[in-house]
């Protein structure tokens, strides 16, 4: 009787049955991403804590954009309804981007549940939604986890609700942002500085970034559009002032 020869099999030629980590999510911006070399962890939930006016939107909307373009769904799940259209707009001819609006901020982590189900998003961002109960909590990141997604939450104590692997705070720089002036047909509203930092997910570490996109011209509300009336036209004849309706005055710059 003879025994079976036994093979030894090294530790590097094992390697290859082992499938490769997947690499998260990028923002796009090179400051960012120099902090976050493998990006946003797939299968688990990254806590964002960013109040209103603070950057965070136009941070998460930046992060959309290069999960679009990298052929992957994103569905945004804005619970308070704070996310101008105007803002979003450009991201629809990318690829699948949903923007859902619950009736209520409880039922927003019902949307997150079905989206996170359907397995079609590499990205699901909940916004400014209340605090779910703890089974809720446990519910989504093992949805996460079996549907290899990115969860990101944004709001106040996401990070103790959820147990968070990452957590990121945003805050806006005092000298990044200068308005445009209302009908000077300038960009808006137009990149902004915000300040990142890492504080859950490794050693703390922060970076300013610029963050935003000019609006396209047909999606600026009527105070950032130049008036041009009243100037040389070449090649076109005046109408002059017969019919036409006075201009209703200027709004002033809305309060930040």
């Amino acid at each position: 009787m003879t025994l079976p020869q036994l093979h030894i099999v090294l530790p590097e030629r094992l390697q290859r049955f082992i499938p490769a980590a997947r690499r998260g999510l990028a923002f796009g911006v090179p400051a960012l991403d120099g902090m976050l070399p493998m990006g946003l962890p797939r299968g688990q939930i990254t806590a964002c804590d960013a109040p209103l006016g603070g950057g965070g939107t136009a941070l998460l909307l930046a992060l959309a954009e290069t999960t679009l373009r990298a052929d992957e769904g994103v569905a945004f799940v804005d619970a308070a309804r704070t996310l101008a259209p105007q803002a979003a707009a450009h991201l629809a001819g990318l690829g699948p981007f949903w923007v859902i609006r619950p009736r209520g901020t409880e039922s927003a982590w019902w949307c997150a549940d079905v989206l996170l189900r359907t397995g079609a998003f590499g990205l699901v961002v909940v916004d400014q939604a209340s605090a779910p109960a703890r089974p809720v909590a446990v519910r989504l990141q093992r949805l996460a986890r079996d549907k290899d997604a990115v969860l990101v939450v944004r709001g106040a104590g996401a990070d103790a609700t959820f147990g968070a692997a990452l957590r990121l705070a945003v805050r806006a720089s005092a000298s990044g942002f200068i308005p445009a002036v209302p009908g000077s047909g300038a960009a808006w509203p137009g990149p902004r500085t915000v300040r990142v930092t890492i504080e859950k997910g490794g050693a703390p570490r922060a970076a300013e970034v610029s963050v935003g996109a000019p609006l396209p011209h047909r999606l600026r509300p009527h105070w950032a559009v130049r008036d041009r009336r009243g100037e040389p036209a070449a090649g076109r004849r005046s109408l002059g002032g017969r019919g036409q309706r006075q201009r209703a005055a200027q709004p002033d710059w809305p309060a930040r």
